[in-house]
């Protein structure tokens, strides 16, 4: 049993979250919502229940100054995922067309380059304009004199330098409390192993700007940062997307950008690099990490927008502006459609959007090919939703349209025929 001192905080204030969150949904059931009522003009209600019984939010008023309540704290989430990050750019966009508020920033590595940005006042267009200042060569330059001198001694591929001098002159705030929104960004500690979230009360004490450069130090490509006595390295190497602070931080709604699915069924070219090999090697990690932490947190309070921009890799130079509409599509497609905020978004923009994207977004579309299928059950044990059953002739879908799917594709990328495929996501 654990002593108090030896309990996770993080843990603790999480489980506090989950009991406050159930006294909620219990007083709930005898007390009426002011903030909901049945959908308007005959709308299907979500996950198809009956319209007259029905009880979603209301669209949020933007004109004049009444805006009709809705979740009490929005959280932003933004993971990691090297040069694709820029993506996470197209998501706020997103999130301002739509009229969303965001109350607190949760980052890592490249989710907090952008979240610190975006909690530091600039708007999409702002940090695109930053973003067009980036430039791979200009930040990943080699540490060759120093290679040459200390070999396998030192303590980095690249410098560091360049990328640090740059997030201090975009992030001039010194202090957390200086941004115009609550931001955090995590990074693990080589020393103890403790993840440490920058931002909160008892974190260390440093400039917005190191704890980014914290939070994005990849180990063996930057050197780690060093707070008294401690080392820091990125913080996507146990947690890429950190929906787990988001939880602990009392977050209603929280809106989630994950960058860490990849097209499995394409393989990767192999570049015989030592940086590329590296950074391959992060991001497969990194892909496996997150199953594990989407299974257990990507609950009813997540919604989960995925960018499709798996086939970019972390070292690759891309056309920023690409990304950044990648990123609005799908947190477009996904708000508009998505019955936690569908409507909380401006009714006109949903209208728009709606002219061309017309499909439900609540549910998982599952398929197994009974062709290429080997009875192997690895889906119904990977499946944390039960989406799937082994039987003897193989295994069968439990759930055609799953609508707890967690959308990680663990079960596509785990089956070793590839008969199992996932749409509408």
């Amino acid at each position: 049993m654990p002593t108090p001192s030896q309990t996770d905080p993080l843990e603790t204030a999480l489980h506090t979250a989950e009991r406050r969150s159930a006294d909620a949904v219990a007083r709930a059931r005898d007390e009426p919502a002011a903030d909901l009522q049945p959908p308007r003009n005959g709308t299907p209600a979500p996950n198809g229940t009956d319209p007259n019984t029905a009880r979603v939010p209301q669209p949020r008023t933007l004109g004049g100054d009444g805006v009709v309540p809705g979740p009490r704290k929005v959280v932003l989430v933004l993971g990691g995922g090297g040069m694709r990050g820029w993506s996470h750019i197209g998501v706020i966009r997103a999130i301002e067309r739509l009229g969303l508020r965001v109350d607190e920033v949760v980052g890592t590595s490249m989710g907090a380059v952008i979240g610190g940005l975006y909690a530091g006042g600039l708007d999409s267009f702002g940090i695109e304009e930053v973003a067009e200042e980036f430039s791979v060569k200009d930040y990943f330059k080699l540490n060759l004199l120093k290679f040459l001198v200390k070999g396998y001694r030192h303590a980095s591929v690249y410098k560091g330098s360049a990328f640090r001098d740059a997030l201090a002159r975009f992030m001039p705030q010194q202090s957390f409390a200086e941004l115009e929104k609550p931001f955090f960004c995590n990074a693990l500690s080589l020393t103890s192993g403790v993840m440490q979230y920058f931002g909160l009360p008892d974190a260390p004490k440093t400039a917005v700007a190191d704890a980014i450069y914290a939070s994005s130090t990849l180990p063996g490509v930057f050197e780690p940062l060093e707070i008294d006595g401690d080392f820091f390295v990125d913080g996507g190497m146990a947690e890429c997307l950190s929906l787990k602070l988001a939880h602990a931080r009392g977050g209603d709604l929280i809106l989630a950008s994950d960058l860490s699915i990849k097209d499995h069924h394409a393989a990767t070219p192999y570049r015989a690099t030592l940086p590329h090999i590296l950074f391959q090697t992060y991001d497969l990690m990194g892909v496996a990490l997150n199953e594990h932490n989407l299974h257990r947190y990507a609950d009813d309070k997540v919604v989960l927008m995925r960018p499709k921009v798996g086939h970019i890799g972390v070292l690759d130079s891309p056309d920023v502006s690409e990304l950044i509409r990648l990123g609005e599509r799908e947190a477009l497609e996904m708000l508009t459609t998505h019955s936690l905020t569908r409507y909380l978004c401006d009714p006109d923009t949903v209208v728009e959007v709606d002219r061309t994207i017309r499909r439900p977004r609540d549910y998982v579309q599952l398929d197994v090919d009974p062709g290429a299928c080997i009875h192997c059950g690895i889906c119904a044990v990977t499946c944390a939703t039960n989406g799937f059953a082994e039987v003897k002739l193989g295994s069968v879908v439990r759930k055609l349209h799953n609508y707890e799917c967690t959308r990680d594709m663990a079960c596509e990328r785990s089956c070793p025929t590839r008969a199992i495929r996932l749409h509408n996501l």
